[in-house]
């Protein structure tokens, strides 16, 4: 009976340090995907601020166009044309303020994942250490030799 009791302390015991490896391991995918996330959209906010100044310099260019048409007479043009390379300047300029919004939050994603990912391995050095501390089979306490055994009748 003893035996039972035992061994059913035993499994329970073991219990939350294997749903502790199970969250670790749960935490270190979070950590890798949030990771994977962040160098993602760190590259596509560069893109997107690349495609930003792309835009600003075709609007610089349609500005100096509309200017050469100003200069040949053709207001009405250079007018629409000058409408236009505002727009796309604007544009530009928007683009380039969430690209490196996207980038800022790309870093942040991937240390983010970096803490989670240590966190989890905190964890998991926790659990191995605390399964290494757990002996495989409790103690039994022993009767000290001070104390006089007592005959049963």
């Amino acid at each position: 009976m003893k035996t039972l009791w035992s061994g059913m302390v035993a499994a329970l015991m073991l219990v939350p340090a294997m749903a502790r490896a199970d969250r670790a391991e749960r935490m270190e995918r979070r950590a890798e995907r949030t990771d994977r996330q962040g160098e993602r959209r760190e590259k596509r906010g560069e893109r997107r601020d690349e495609r930003g100044e792309k835009l600003i310099q075709k609007a610089e260019a349609k500005d100096q166009r509309a200017g050469e048409l100003r200069a040949e007479g053709h207001v009405k043009a250079a007018n629409a044309l000058e409408r236009s390379a505002d727009r796309q300047e604007r544009r530009g300029e928007r683009l380039e303020r969430q690209g490196e919004r996207m980038e800022r939050q790309g870093e942040r994603r991937e240390k983010r994942g970096e803490r989670l990912e240590h966190r989890a391995d905190a964890l998991e050095q926790r659990k191995a250490s605390a399964h290494a501390a757990t002996p495989a089979t409790p103690a039994e306490p022993t009767v000290s030799p001070a104390t006089p055994a007592v005959p049963a009748n």
